[in-house]
């Protein structure tokens, strides 16, 4: 689970656009991890971006969202994901959940 605050201002890292009410993407439902409208995606391997690259290009398609005009492959915005800290409470005392993918090498 992220604690993640989908409506709150959100700028572009390579472009410089802003959405003001927060990204456009989120308002349509995911259907590359079936999140709700309203939603952040369900990213389970992490990854620091708030919807995955399917319901971006849902939002192209319907005119959510211009492609991004800085130098990108897939003219997908960079928008990444803001965290708010929250204490899980009951397990572990001041725990915070933030969906960072589990290491996959031991030191």
């Amino acid at each position: 689970m992220r604690w993640a605050n989908v409506t709150a201002p959100l700028t572009c890292t390579r472009c410089g656009v802003t959405w003001m009410a927060g990204d456009p993407a989120i308002t349509l439902p995911c259907r590359g991890c079936d999140a709700e409208p309203g939603q952040p995606c369900r990213r389970w391997a992490g990854g620091n971006e708030n919807v995955c690259a399917q319901r971006d290009r849902d939002a192209q398609q319907a005119g959510l969202l211009k492609e991004c005009e800085a130098l990108t492959w897939d003219g997908r915005h960079s928008k990444p994901l803001r965290l708010w800290a929250s204490s899980v409470g009951g397990t572990v005392p001041d725990a915070i959940r933030t969906g960072t993918p589990v290491a996959r090498f031991a030191a």
